[in-house]
């Protein structure tokens, strides 16, 4: 929250807003976490981008503080959706751009307001994004603006961009791009705008912003003001399934393997997660949860963690028991995605589980690599 300058301002917030000599907490050299994306390539008009995602406030300062929602912790998952879907966008050869991405924070840290310019004056970046939720003394203060340190300028051009996007996006209240002497803005040697989405303290406001599909909605409508700022036409990068952890050798020696197909969607039916190379005629379940893992289990790789979600048994089949011409498919459609409560956004990581009685009386358990997936609208 930097409360603009058409609305009083409290006396003791001006030095964290205008603050040469207010810190939010650590020192500068050591508050920084710096997470550099490596998944950039080079593109024709001399390399990616690099844009610095500065998620407002953290640690000792919670920002603002409203029906429920604490403005650092909201910034962080804002700010930490964009920057995967800048290297999403990054990996996708069917549109978007190119970016390199560097963040203030990617935890729960105090981070000074020069240690922020800093580390973007640095690198350099090439653009500066501030991410940021409102709050005001009256509940009845409500609506999205973003601010530039001036006019006329390509940090302006960001700016607007970001507002229109955000209105598009969640529908509140527009006040308007604006001008403000913010540190973040005034202290950024590269083109700089920093967006208030919508007010905290405003119940309205709030029940947007805390609703299914707000975070993922509102890192998209940054990515695209940020193309749309460079001339590339919005565009919802392809954040496709991968794998990761570790199978178990089966009885028999095959190796099972964890792969998808179609798009992991609310609104589309296709989506498939199988798995090949599974002991014919065994029986199978696909666990899922919100956590990934890399834990040693019963001779292989327990993979899924958090709360765990099993479906219902699968088949193998194949050509007779021994080998490994079985398979386990289980179609996630968009129908299932909604009946086991996932949202756009989630992450889901899943793993296979089937029956090896080769490896009785031991543990007469297969189990595949991981599969991780971001659920789209």
């Amino acid at each position: 929250m930097y409360l603009r300058s058409i609305l009083p301002l409290v006396p003791s917030r001006l030095s964290v807003l205008l603050g040469p000599a207010v810190t939010l907490g650590l020192a500068a050299s050591a508050a920084v976490y710096l997470d550099s994306s490596a998944s950039a390539v080079q593109g024709a008009g001399g390399g990616p981008r690099r844009i610095f995602i500065d998620a407002g406030h953290g640690g000792t300062d919670p920002g603002a503080i409203g029906n429920g929602i604490v403005e650092k912790e909201l910034n962080l998952e804002v700010a930490l959706r964009l920057r995967d879907l800048l290297d999403a966008d990054t990996a996708d050869t069917s549109g978007g751009g190119e970016w390199e991405v560097m963040m203030t924070r990617t935890t729960d840290a105090s981070v000074s307001l020069s240690s922020r310019t800093n580390a973007a004056n640095n690198w350099p970046a090439d653009r500066f994004v501030s991410i940021h939720h409102n709050a005001f003394t009256s509940s009845l203060a409500s609506g999205t603006e973003s601010f530039s340190f001036s006019n006329g300028t390509p940090g302006a051009d960001l700016r607007d961009r970001l507002q229109e996007e955000l209105i598009t996006a969640m529908g509140l209240v527009d006040r308007g791009p604006k001008t403000a002497n913010f540190f973040v803005l005034r202290e950024s040697l590269m083109p700089a705008a920093l967006t208030e989405a919508g007010f905290l303290s405003n119940p309205g406001d709030a029940a947007a912003l805390s609703a299914p599909g707000a975070v993922e909605a509102l890192a998209r409508a940054h990515l695209f003001g940020i193309q749309r700022h460079y001339g590339i036409p919005a565009h919802v990068p392809v954040d496709g399934p991968s794998t990761y952890c570790f199978p178990k050798t089966a009885s028999a020696g095959c190796v099972p393997s964890i792969e998808s197909a179609g798009t992991p969607s609310l609104s589309q039916s296709d989506f498939v997660v199988a798995c090949d190379q599974v002991l014919s005629q065994q029986f199978g379940m696909l666990f899922w949860g919100r956590e990934g893992l890399e834990l040693p289990l019963l001779g292989g790789f327990l993979c899924v963690g958090g709360p765990l979600a099993r479906t219902p048994v699968q088949f193998s089949n194949g050509l007779g028991p021994g080998n490994c011409s079985g398979r386990l498919e289980l179609q996630m459609d968009s129908a299932f995605l909604a009946a086991n409560g996932m949202l756009p956004g989630d992450e889901i990581f899943c793993q296979w589980w089937y029956r090896d009685p080769g490896l009785l009386p031991a543990v007469p358990v297969g189990l595949s690599d991981g599969l991780k997936f971001t659920v789209l609208p």
